[in-house]
């Protein structure tokens, strides 16, 4: 068995606090962490990461499955 890593998962115990969730939003919703997604997302690896968290993404918007999937392979066609 695997041992996990301690900072792992210290922040990921941080993240899922009331604390957390409110540095997270803030972040996201300010010009500097929108930015910092945008490059991220730019790069081969953050293009990846984008695929791999999408669908939970689309699962939160309540889109209908047609919608999600016309997404999915938009991303996929650009990656």
């Amino acid at each position: 068995m695997m041992a996990l890593d301690p900072m792992k998962g210290m922040i990921a115990s941080y993240l899922a606090s009331p604390k957390g969730k409110e540095t997270i939003q803030n972040f996201l919703s300010s010009p500097e962490g929108q930015k910092a997604i945008s490059e991220y997302l730019a790069t081969p690896q953050g293009k990846v990461t984008l695929v791999q968290i999408l669908p939970c993404i689309l699962d939160c918007l309540h889109l209908s499955p047609g919608a999600q999937e016309t997404v999915m392979k938009i991303i996929a066609r650009d990656t």
